[in-house]
């Protein structure tokens, strides 16, 4: 599986996620690939992205398994991202990723986010 095939099969999983659309204000156009806009109208968004794809396993000349490490922006307004960091909890285990660190964050904006990265590991 290919990194923009492994993005594709994480943004939909997320989109067609009714609760986590629930508790978006402009549902999928609050998710981001990389790099969210410096101002956004409105909060909770998801910004996600591959943050490495290294190779695991070599036999016979050829790649055999790689991990996968994808890391994905909970941004809100303020502290309040328990119920969405729990829904992309659901989903990423439900694709069998396996949460590796999450980490709290506030910027000088006043923007709290929680990022966390995910692991899982393919077959080339």
């Amino acid at each position: 599986m290919t990194t923009a095939q492994i993005e594709e099969e994480i943004y939909s999983a997320l989109i067609n996620n009714e609760n986590i659309m629930e508790l978006l204000p402009n549902r999928e156009s609050s998710f981001f690939h990389i790099r969210a806009p410096s101002v956004y109208p409105d909060y909770p968004i998801l910004v996600y992205s591959v943050i490495s794809d290294v190779p695991v396993l070599h036999g016979d000349n050829s790649e055999n398994l790689h991990r996968v490490t994808v890391r994905i922006h909970i941004i809100v307004d303020e502290d309040n991202y328990p119920p969405l960091y729990d829904a992309v909890l659901r989903v990423m285990d439900n694709l069998g990723f396996t949460r590796l660190q999450s980490t709290p964050f506030m910027d000088d904006d006043g923007k709290f986010m929680m990022i966390t990265d995910w692991k899982i590991i393919l077959g080339a």
